[in-house]
């Protein structure tokens, strides 16, 4: 009876001894395999845990990172650059260059005194005629038969023979006045509708005039501008 306690006392032991045993092993294996895990991981940079601690990725996965300059990415241009840089350059589109129109001055149309001047309205007594009246132009003294040249560029406007004014020619220049060429002899350079030059002898003095025929020989000279009757010698450079 004592040896069959005996027995049966070894028995539980042994039994023991193998759990134990078992137990290690199996914690053993649980530890290599953690260790083999853990050994196959490789830290990565791509991120940071809020302790700062870096995670890990396995080093048999693919990395499917795009690398900064990777070719393969593009970048969407702005296409308002362009835009706003052509919308930025001056307007080149006005002309330069131009020719640019000038109007000339008045010539003298013949070389003399002054004998009697525009009156500008005022009533003067004329010589000839014992009258007052206004004078409208200025008398240019100078010798019968003396060339008389256009003031400015311009046409013949009309031609007139007048009683009291003689032979007379009235030019439209090309600068808005209207001038009036009295006292001229009958055998003219020009006819009307000419296009005169400024220069151009249009014809010579003569006595034609013979509302003044009292005075010295002379060219009777009347300008208009928008109508009104101006001093000649105003408008004479």
């Amino acid at each position: 009876m004592k040896n069959k306690r005996q027995s049966e006392s070894q028995k539980t032991k042994w039994l023991a001894i193998m759990t134990a045993a078992g137990s290690v092993a199996v914690c053993a294996a649980v530890i290599a395999a953690y260790s083999v895990a853990m050994n196959n991981l490789v830290p990565t940079n791509s991120r940071t845990d809020l302790l700062g601690s870096s995670s890990y990725s396995s080093s048999s996965s693919p990395k499917t990172d795009t690398p900064v300059n990777n070719p393969s990415v593009t970048v969407p241009k702005d296409n308002n650059s362009s835009s706003s840089s052509a919308s930025s350059k001056p307007d080149d589109t006005e002309p330069t260059n131009n020719p640019v129109n000038t109007v000339k001055g008045n010539i003298m149309p013949i070389e003399g005194d002054v004998d009697i001047p525009f009156s500008n309205g005022e009533l003067v007594k004329s010589p000839t005629l014992g009258v007052w009246k206004t004078h409208d132009g200025s008398d240019i003294l100078c010798p019968l038969g003396t060339d008389v040249k256009s003031m400015s560029d311009g046409v013949v406007k009309e031609i007139r023979d007048d009683a009291l004014m003689g032979v007379y020619v009235i030019i439209e220049q090309t600068n808005g006045l209207e001038v009036h060429y009295c006292g001229l002899a009958k055998e003219l350079s020009v006819k009307a509708g000419t296009v005169v030059a400024q220069g151009e002898i249009i014809g010579k003095t003569s006595d034609t005039n013979q509302s003044e025929i009292l005075q010295q020989p002379h060219l009777h000279l009347a300008v208009k501008k928008s109508g009104e009757w101006i001093d000649p010698m105003s408008v004479i450079s």
